[in-house]
């Protein structure tokens, strides 16, 4: 029986949630305010007529009336002034006063609630990062060191950011609330949305693939970069292509940059947004096409960077990044540096001789 009063009480408290949301507060404590001002006028005509007080103090003794100050330097003596008084602010004004409070009240409480889920439309946004999609797996891990990298990123880390999901109608997990983000709840497929999302402000747009693992997902995508670039044409806009057939047709479409959705390793779509270009190169270094990199097994002492440095690009090896000695990594190391490794880490050259005696042989 408790159970079905409580479950009752919910769904009527749901109710009058939507009505409350679909009413404007606004208009509500408008129309309060203009008839507690009309019994304010009321009352201060009825002290000019009954009690003959001057218009200010009788518009003083109105206004500390209604607030229940009550300063006692003035008050009416007359019955029709008390009557009046009585009438219009005992009776009426200061239970408006008490509704327009709680009205304002109520419409802060529905302010930080429509936040919450997601519901509210943030004005003015410029320069922002906007996040359209969530990914479908691991959503809020990937969303966490996807926006961490953004914040870490002297370039971005000023941009507030504003994602745009289905994922959490009700609320960000604590933390993604923790990185102080702007959150709408829609998808990008529902024109008003879209609209409130002033993208015609951003600087960088971000369109996930829902589903890495899905060709529907560009499909999906295809159909947001077209809206997106129909709104601003000129914005620096990053897209995830499941299918690589599909990166040049988004390409030709708008997107300043197509990457493949590689789950681990959000700093892809980072680089993207604050260095452009060098995302293609760190993209092509996860697969064996074209130049890649290699680990080539050569045992040295005593060599200058420089001098590895030198012989690798003048034969057409490829370019030296750094050398492996006793299990330890140096990347990039000072020209200068005199090495001893036990390999060498290469992006090597498409084609290019990369086997250990061709390698002695070029550095000896």
């Amino acid at each position: 029986m408790l159970r079905a009063i409580l479950a009752l009480k919910l769904t009527f408290q749901k109710r009058q949630l939507t009505q409350h949301i679909s009413t404007s507060i606004l208009k509500r404590i408008s129309f309060l305010m203009c008839m507690l001002l009309g019994l304010i006028l009321i009352n201060t005509l009825g002290m000019l007529y009954f009690e003959k007080m001057p218009l200010g103090d009788a518009l003083w003794l109105s206004f500390t009336t209604v607030t229940t100050v009550g300063y006692g330097d003035f008050s009416p003596a007359t019955f029709g002034g008390r009557l009046v008084t009585i009438l219009s602010m005992y009776a009426f004004s200061i239970s408006l006063l008490s509704m327009i409070a709680a009205e304002i009240i109520e419409g802060r409480i529905m302010t930080t609630e429509k936040k919450r889920r997601g519901l509210w439309k943030w004005k003015g946004m410029q320069n922002h990062i906007q996040i359209i999609n969530t990914p479908n797996e691991d959503t809020e891990r990937y969303l966490n060191r996807l926006i961490t990298q953004i914040k870490q990123t002297p370039a971005l880390e000023d941009l507030q950011i504003q994602l745009l999901t289905r994922k959490y109608p009700e609320g960000l997990p604590a933390s993604l609330s923790e990185h102080k983000i702007l959150h709408r709840t829609g998808t990008a497929e529902e024109g008003k949305v879209l609209l409130s999302l002033n993208l015609e402000h951003a600087s960088h747009i971000i369109i996930l693939a829902r589903d890495a693992n899905s060709s529907l997902s560009d499909s999906i995508t295809f159909d947001i970069l077209n809206r997106v670039v129909a709104l601003n044409p000129n914005i620096n806009i990053v897209v995830e292509a499941v299918l690589d057939d599909n990166r040049e047709r988004f390409l030709k479409s708008g997107a300043s940059s197509v990457l493949r959705p590689i789950r681990a390793y959000p700093e892809m779509i980072v680089r993207a947004m604050a260095q452009p270009g060098t995302e293609q190169v760190l993209e092509n270094l996860f697969h064996n096409q074209g130049d890649s990199l290699h680990r080539i097994e050569y045992n040295f002492s005593g060599k200058i960077w420089k001098d590895i440095l030198l012989s690798c690009t003048e034969n057409d090896i490829g370019t030296a990044l750094g050398y492996i000695y006793n299990g330890e990594i140096t990347i990039n190391p000072k020209s200068s540096s005199i090495c001893e490794g036990e390999a060498l880490i290469i992006l090597a050259n498409e084609n290019a001789d990369i086997s250990p005696p061709n390698i002695a042989t070029i550095l000896s």
